[in-house]
């Protein structure tokens, strides 16, 4: 697919963020989101992105969280994600603090591509040896190289 590192900029990965709640974390996300794509509305994206946490947890384990939303202020989908220490609870079904984020947000037409991210992050995330390449990076273009290796 490639899709991933299309849509995600190592100025949009966070290491070692010291955010202590899901709002906090995701809310820094979208913000580095519209630092580099010049987000016009990014408290919406925040919004958007805690409504859809509402609806159910976007943690799929291991420590891990993919929070994900569609939004009338974006026209493209895009990613961010960070490494979070201390990790932060999430409201995890196996009730593990999560140290490892992918947002993903996207535009409302977007969502086929949505899914198959969405897909595609959750299959990664379940290899351990991935997890922590991303946890022990050292900088954000270590995590990105990471990412891209295993984006096919």
């Amino acid at each position: 697919m490639g899709g991933i590192c299309k849509r995600l900029s190592p100025d949009c990965i966070l290491l070692n963020l010291q955010e202590t709640g899901k709002e906090a974390v995701i809310r820094r996300l979208v913000e580095s989101l519209g630092g580099v794509h010049a987000i016009a509305d990014v408290q919406a994206v925040v919004n958007d992105v805690m409504e859809r946490e509402k609806l159910a947890s976007t943690c799929v384990g291991l420590g891990c969280a993919v929070p994900h939303a569609h939004s009338e202020a974006l026209e493209t989908t895009m990613l961010a994600a960070a490494t979070l220490n201390p990790p932060v609870d999430m409201d995890a079904p196996d009730g593990e603090p999560v140290s490892l984020v992918f947002l993903i947000a996207g535009s409302k037409n977007g969502a086929g591509l949505h899914l198959r991210l969405l897909s595609k992050l959750a299959r990664l995330l379940h290899n351990e040896e991935f997890r922590e390449e991303l946890r022990q990076a050292a900088e954000p273009k270590d995590f990105y190289d990471s990412v891209c290796r295993r984006d096919d």
